[in-house]
């Protein structure tokens, strides 16, 4: 039986030496290529895919032996098998070419059917040490990767094992074996993860709801002194900026922006801290602070719906019905005709959908892929910038407030309006980041049910039938709509942000 096919590279600088070689060696079913001299001979090398390799002794510059010893020094080319056919015959000769690394040795005047079995042989042994190193390299891909198994930082579609589990041979079955309880614990571990992510997500929407449902209430009651809306929204975010300010100290992290940022940190400031803040001031004087926590509600819908046009959200029908009974909620308390027969106007109400839709603006926004600057350093610069254009529009307009219209309650009900609106857009930074947009815009049903017990608090305004049904709904609509780690894929995204991934060159 004739051997597999090979590539032979003849090396002689006696050209009728190389045609014999060459006639010898294509009679055996292999390919040829040749070359004049060592030099010539080892730039062949270099490029790769030769097999066996018939060198003769005496070459001038660089002979046989020099291209033996570079051969066996170098890592990619020592394995590789040479025949030295050479006029020299003296025993010592032969004995250095063996030493140098070379497997066999025939003359020039070699005999047709010697030179059969010694080719054979040589490519044979090559064969088999080619499929040793492949086999001790697979090994060592599954050491590495029981390894990263182990230190519990692995995904198996990263392992590299794909080949290795392709043997038909023991070491396969181990490979497929250790994929699949690879892929059983990975899963399981992204399980828990995306509980825990859940988790901490739904304590962050509890506290944020804490923070931002005391801005309807809060801003109901300064706007009860009949000040106006431009200039305490001055205030607030003075007081704003020396709160994010205080914090970056706390967190020792500083806006390190540069000016491509501006253009996405002015819209930013505009559409998620000036004017939500002075629509809401606006609108509170009108509205009581119940209806108008529950209006904030529908930030939730608004963020949805974008979402998935933008393609930033996969829509399904259980987060579709879960954002439904958010709005569902909403109407409860709009529509009634004791909401809007207590004096106040369907006009005002309408009006007050401008707060959630500059809140959802905000979500998507943040949610955006921008560089991922420290939460507080990202408030502190929205609160300079509002500042900036709301101090020069107030003046201009006359709508400043002097310091001294200021009573003592109503500057500490600014305070706390400052303060709730830097530690709620921190939290809701974070949880934009690690839980998406829509996620994130749930913080509405909590604002709603933070800003309903606020009310009563603050301005003992009344319990009705209408606020406990629109409860039922906030609470059932968080329920359903989850986080967007629903998805295995962005769950990986989370697991890499965590630095809990690696990299598939460190299986190289």
């Amino acid at each position: 039986m004739s051997a597999p096919k090979s590539l032979v590279l003849i090396v002689d600088d006696f050209e009728p030496n190389r045609l014999k070689l060459s006639t010898a060696i294509r009679s055996l079913g292999h390919e040829v290529e040749t070359a004049v001299d060592g030099r010539s001979a080892l730039d062949r090398l270099s490029k790769g895919g030769i097999d066996l390799v018939l060198l003769d002794i005496v070459m001038p510059e660089i002979d046989g032996f020099e291209v033996l010893t570079t051969m066996k020094s170098d890592e990619a080319l020592r394995e590789i098998p040479v025949l030295v056919i050479s006029s020299l015959e003296e025993t010592d000769e032969v004995v250095k070419a063996i030493t140098l690394g070379a497997e066999d040795f025939l003359t020039k005047r070699f005999d047709p059917v010697l030179l059969r079995a010694r080719v054979n042989t040589c490519l044979e042994k090559k064969r088999l040490r080619d499929r040793e190193l492949d086999y001790l390299a697979d090994v060592e891909r599954l050491s590495m990767a029981a390894r990263i198994l182990e230190k519990k930082n692995f995904d198996p579609k990263r392992l590299g094992l794909e080949e290795v589990a392709a043997r038909p041979e023991p070491l396969g079955d181990l490979a497929r074996v250790f994929l699949g309880m690879a892929d059983q614990i990975y899963r399981r571990e992204l399980f828990y993860r995306r509980q825990i992510t859940l988790l901490q997500g739904s304590i962050m929407l509890i506290l944020m709801g804490l923070f931002f449902g005391m801005a309807p209430a809060l801003s109901r009651f300064v706007m009860l002194d009949g000040l106006n809306p431009i200039g305490l929204a001055v205030w607030i975010l003075l007081l704003s900026t020396c709160v994010s300010f205080v914090g970056c100290l706390v967190t020792g992290t500083w806006p390190r922006f540069q000016p491509r940022h501006l253009p996405y940190l002015l819209v930013l400031a505009l559409l998620g801290t000036l004017l939500p803040e002075i629509a809401l001031l606006w609108v509170a004087e009108h509205v009581p602070a119940m209806a108008l926590s529950i209006i904030v509600a529908l930030e939730a819908i608004v963020v949805f719906i974008i979402a998935a046009l933008l393609g930033m959200e996969s829509p399904n029908l259980r987060r579709f019905i879960g954002l439904c009974l958010g709005l569902g909620c909403v109407l409860f308390l709009i529509v009634p005709a004791e909401t809007v027969g207590s004096g106040v106007s369907v006009i005002w109400i309408f009006a007050a959908l401008l707060v959630p839709l500059c809140y959802a603006s905000e979500d998507l926004l943040l949610a955006a892929p921008r560089e991922e600057f420290p939460p507080m350093a990202i408030v502190l610069a929205v609160s300079v910038i509002g500042v900036l254009f709301a101090a020069p529009l107030a003046l201009v307009s006359g709508t400043y407030v002097p310091a001294s219209l200021l009573s003592a309650s109503t500057l500490s009900a600014l305070a706390m309006i400052a303060v709730a609106s830097v530690v709620g857009t921190f939290l809701l930074i974070q949880t934009v980041r690690n839980n998406g947009a829509v996620f994130a815009s749930q913080v509405a049903y909590t604002i709603t049910l933070a800003g309903i017990v606020w009310s009563i608090l603050l301005l003992d305004e009344k319990l009705s039938i209408w606020v406990v049904a629109a409860g039922a709904c906030m609470i059932s609509g968080l329920v359903l709509v989850r986080p967007n780690h629903d998805d295995e894929e962005a769950a990986e995204v989370t697991l890499a942000k965590e630095k809990h991934d690696y990299r598939s060159s460190d299986l190289v």
